[in-house]
């Protein structure tokens, strides 16, 4: 049962371990790529700046872990957060930001919470990438890490994943090894028992046989005895 028990939990280790992994594969490749990757309609990115710190309950602090839902442009509403493509300094860049209302030229207007004023470009159907629909906030150290060493993390974290694996792996080929082992030596011991017990019981009619035998030539002996 402990086995059985300490595998469950090594296994669960590594899926959780596994899990954060992808996270921060798909949050990176977001932030490298400018769009977000989507899984089952989801995805994730790391908040790279604090223009979205503040108090409402979806403000975002930097390196918070973004869940992304890919939804409908039609679907925004005002004050919602969520994703677009935009250019700063001449780079396209991915921005997190909530929506505060309808701009002039079509499409809504963004400002981040942290932010003094509003973005100068609005979000339309072309630019738009995503709403916000929930952060991850236990993996900050982790986010912080993959988006300032990106590569070295990636590779330190496959190669920590890849021994784990190779090693419960072998773990549950020799546990596994060990019970059959049990097994068969179990098996062994009851056959070696049951061979002990009809060896014995030959052996006890032999000698009654013989005891039999000996009184069927000897009959004056039985009747001495008597």
């Amino acid at each position: 049962m402990k086995k059985i028990i300490s595998i469950i939990i090594t296994t669960l280790a590594i899926l959780i371990f596994l899990f954060a992994i992808v996270i921060m594969f798909i949050g990176t490749s977001a932030m490298r790529n400018n769009e977000p990757l989507y899984i089952f309609g989801y995805s994730f990115s790391i908040v790279p700046t604090d223009s979205m710190i503040g108090d409402e309950p979806d403000s975002l602090d930097v390196y918070d872990i973004a869940i992304i839902r890919d939804s409908s442009f039609d679907d925004i509403e005002i004050g919602d957060v969520i994703v677009f493509q935009s250019e700063i300094q001449g780079a396209d860049v991915l921005v997190i930001h909530r929506v505060v209302g309808l701009h002039y030229e079509g499409g809504y207007e963004t400002k981040g919470d942290n932010n003094a004023s509003v973005d100068v470009e609005p979000v339309t159907s072309e630019n738009y990438q995503g709403t916000f629909n929930g952060k991850i906030t236990f993996l900050k150290p982790l986010a912080s890490l993959a988006a300032n060493s990106r590569d070295l993390i990636f590779i330190g974290l496959s190669v920590i994943l890849v021994v784990m694996v190779v090693t419960e792996t072998m773990h549950i080929i020799k546990t596994v090894k060990h019970d059959k082992e049990e097994k068969l030596k179990k098996e062994l011991d009851e056959n070696l028992e049951s061979l002990k017990a009809l060896e014995k019981e030959k052996l006890y009619q032999e000698i009654l046989k013989e005891e039999q035998e000996k009184m069927k030539s000897n009959p004056s002996n039985s009747i001495d005895k008597k």
